[in-house]
């Protein structure tokens, strides 16, 4: 039971924190990342124990870098760009593309470990500054939708219900994010 409430509580966190990320003009590291910090570690527990591999991978992860960018840690420096991030991405769909068409099925296993990679290195990118807000809010919609029939299977409704909801901010946040742009920008 305790586990469900924390799933719960992370998924609520998270929505919350997107919110805010999405829809405000100006962002504070410490609500955005500390928000995300702790939503991402109640959901690393909580999908431990479901066994929701990809939501661990991914929840970890932003744990990680939020914990990163709240101690002050200088991640410019990474040796990551788009180009990197758009090569692993073609492959995953390469992967998912032939799966589809040469073997006439649908590999839940691969879109989850898409959606891993993608909402993990989107993240990165968009915190490192390398990835405008419009491209991280519409990347993180392809990965909450693409992730949706994995979790569906391994029964983790905190993220399921996450995830919907998710994909729906990130895509209002884009098309808002793409009505703010002037061509002077």
């Amino acid at each position: 039971m305790i586990f469900i409430i924390l799933g719960w509580f992370g998924t609520i966190t998270y929505l919350v924190n997107h919110g805010y990320i999405s829809f405000s003009k100006d962002k504070s590291n410490l609500i955005y990342y500390g928000g995300n910090f702790l939503a991402a570690l109640s959901l690393v527990i909580s999908s431990i124990v479901s066994q929701s591999y990809q939501a661990v991978v991914i929840n970890g992860f932003w744990a990680i870098i939020s914990i990163l960018v709240l101690a002050n840690i200088n991640l410019k420096r990474l040796p990551i760009n788009v180009m990197f991030f758009n090569i692993i991405l073609g492959i995953f769909a390469i992967g998912v593309a032939y799966q589809g068409i040469m073997l006439n099925k649908l590999d839940t296993q691969l879109l989850g470990w898409s959606s891993a990679f993608v909402f993990s290195a989107s993240y990165l990118l968009f915190t490192i500054g390398k990835m405008p807000i419009i491209n991280y809010l519409i990347f993180n919609a392809y990965a909450a939708f693409v992730i949706l029939p994995q979790v569906w299977i391994d029964q983790n409704w905190p993220v399921f219900a996450l995830e919907i909801c998710w994909g729906t901010i990130s895509l209002y946040g884009a098309f808002r994010k793409i009505n703010e742009v002037h061509l002077i920008d």
